[in-house]
């Protein structure tokens, strides 16, 4: 695999084994030229002026240049929140019609990795390379609260089931919990060196998280319990996970030999659905408002769409550079989906329609 380092890592000097997996994701953009899928394509707009149909993508430049927009939520205020990570820190509020506005860090060399919304009416935040978590008020207010055990490595995080925050912790083996207040709860992972990557609240309550490190998916509930859930690709790195709209969690895995989107049960049995681009790079994943999940595909410039029984529709970026890397998804308050473009420093929109089990564009 090679690896490529941002230039928000190069200015940071964490152990070279952490360092590695602060990228490690964002090295699986193989950038290896591929097949085009043969399938479904949806065409990309520019400014939305005319009617929006399924699948349109309509494309916003981040004001800082090299931005590197990373993580992206849904936020309490009718907007959508992201983490910049370079040259300077920080986080990015953009809203349905595509104005941004950016909150620098209060320590700019503190990198913000992934975000989400709040029980309290916040943004919470993981800043990595420097252990923290960190809270965003609608306002643009933040307050970082430290890790209590050095280089934890924070990378996921999400709203849990019971009014806290929850949250990966992949140089401590442990998922961490964080109330309003922000008392830190940390969890041990009873596998060693899992390198807990994402995490998401599952339909069934409990908490599911990505180790790539060991190639399974864990559950965690509520009071601390741990399962892991090995995965039938031997070869396989869960990236992200979430919640379906089918009661299931679905997942990206852009291990070898193939790129692939998988699905997996409260009770741990798994589906895959092999994507026809095996260097398309899958990375980010979230439920739609459409009753389909939507993905990225980082290596070939587009977002696909999979159905709760696996039928697939791709859609390419307006934008024709490969560089543009769509990197995490998420729903949107405005009903659309909201994606970051890694490299290409841009937010994107991608209508998404209404509906449940939506098989065709």
């Amino acid at each position: 695999m090679p690896e490529t380092t941002l230039p928000s890592q190069r200015r940071h000097r964490a152990p070279a084994r952490w360092r590695r997996l602060a990228v490690l994701f964002a090295c699986t953009l193989l950038s290896v030229p591929g097949p085009a899928f043969a399938g479904q394509h949806g065409t990309g707009g520019a400014d939305g002026s005319d009617a929006n149909p399924v699948g349109r993508i309509v494309e916003f430049a981040v004001p800082t240049e090299g931005a590197n927009p990373a993580g992206i939520t849904g936020g309490p205020d009718g907007n959508v929140w992201f983490t910049i990570q370079a040259p300077v820190n920080k986080i990015g509020r953009i809203t349905p019609h595509g104005k941004i506005k950016e909150f620098p860090l209060p320590h700019p060399e503190r990198y913000a990795d992934d975000i989400t919304s709040g029980a309290d009416g916040n943004l919470w935040f993981t800043e990595p390379l420097h252990n923290h978590v960190a809270r965003i008020t609608p306002q643009g207010k933040i307050t970082e609260f430290p890790l209590p055990q050095a280089d934890s490595f924070p990378f996921g995080i999400t709203k849990g089931p019971d009014g806290n925050v929850w949250f990966v912790e992949s140089g401590a083996n442990k998922i961490g919990r964080i109330t309003p207040r922000g008392k830190i709860t940390q969890f041990p992972l009873p596998t060693p060196d899992s390198q807990a990557y994402r995490i998401t609240t599952g339909p069934d309550g409990n908490l599911w998280v990505t180790l790539p490190g060991i190639n399974k998916i864990g559950r965690i509930t509520p009071r601390g319990e741990v399962k892991e859930f090995a995965l039938p690709n031997p070869d396989g790195a869960p990236f992200n996970i979430a919640a379906g709209p089918d009661g299931n969690l679905w997942y990206t895995d852009g291990g070898a030999p193939a790129a692939e989107v998988g699905r997996i049960t409260p009770r741990g049995d798994v589906r895959r659905f092999p994507l026809p681009d095996a260097n398309s790079g899958p990375i980010g994943i979230a439920a739609g408002p459409d009753g389909n999940i939507w993905f990225t595909e980082s290596n070939r410039n587009r977002i696909g769409r999979i159905t709760p029984r696996g039928e697939l529709t791709e859609f390419t970026l307006p934008t024709p550079n490969l560089d543009n890397t769509p990197f995490h998804i998420a729903k949107g308050p405005d009903g659309n989906m909201w994606f970051t473009e890694l490299v290409g420093n841009r937010v994107g929109r991608v209508t998404v329609g209404h509906g449940h089990g939506h098989d065709k564009p």
